[in-house]
């Protein structure tokens, strides 16, 4: 991807569901000449970021912040399944573009063994730690809870792209991150380390969400989160995450 420096105005790139921060910083470092703005319903206040970034409090489903000849790249990842009806997402994203601009969607999908066969999900209640199929997973489980509850409404991202029919899909890819440190990617190094600190800094962060289902106590899912660090630190387990961009034609 280019963004190239000229005498116009500065190209402004959308990340939706900031998150951390780490998306828009990384791209505020690397193009210095892109204006970055970073929206999510609850934004860190003390991240660090390039001048050219700024951060929004923001809920999207009231709609997207406007800019004068529209947004040279929009970014979602793991944004989409949080919403009802994610194709009004992805309407609002292409009247927000420039003529020409990119729509990137990312979104995660269910984990596999490192042999790229499907675990059986491990859920509290149902399987006990000391009795469970070894072929099962406990982040497996907690992602089968996740989508089946509060990831609902997820639909394939190359599938909302396809269907607006004045966004050109150019590009889709499906890969997969480790979760687990001991058998790194030499390519990607750190990555699997990087990889299992944002997943279990996820499940912490969700408590109060599996919780509200009602379906599970405070102390089993304390537990499913230990057991969750331990199979991070011996299993070969990857998740598998999907992109796929649009173009918006001119």
């Amino acid at each position: 991807m280019e963004i190239r420096d000229s005498t116009s105005p500065p190209p402004v790139v959308l990340d939706v569901g900031s998150g951390s921060g780490s998306w828009a910083i990384e791209m505020g470092s690397s193009y210095p000449q892109a204006q970055i703005l970073g929206v999510d319903l609850v934004i860190d206040r003390d991240l660090h970021a390039p001048s050219n970034v700024q951060f929004k409090q923001l809920d999207i489903t009231k709609g997207l912040p406007s800019v004068d000849r529209g947004y040279a790249i929009i970014h979602a990842r793991v944004v989409t399944g949080h919403l009802k009806d994610p194709s009004v997402f992805v309407q609002a994203a292409y009247a927000a573009l420039a003529p020409g601009g990119l729509l990137i969607l990312c979104d995660a999908c269910k984990p596999l063994w490192g042999d790229n066969s499907a675990p059986i999900p491990l859920i509290p209640g149902i399987h006990v730690p000391n009795d469970a199929p070894t072929a099962g997973s406990w982040w497996v489980g907690w992602m089968d809870v996740w989508f089946r509850t509060a990831y609902k409404h997820y639909r394939p991202v190359d599938e909302l792209i396809k269907e607006h029919h004045e966004l050109s899909l150019v590009h889709q890819e499906r890969y997969l991150v480790p979760t687990h440190e001991f058998n790194d990617d030499e390519a990607r190094p750190g990555l699997g380390a990087i990889s299992n600190s944002i997943l279990l800094g996820f499940c912490r962060g969700v408590v109060d969400t599996l919780l509200a289902t009602g379906q599970f106590t405070r102390s089993q899912i304390d537990e499913w989160i230990t057991l969750i660090e331990k199979e991070f630190e011996t299993k070969p387990i990857y998740m598998t995450w999907d992109v796929a961009c649009g173009v918006k034609s001119s």
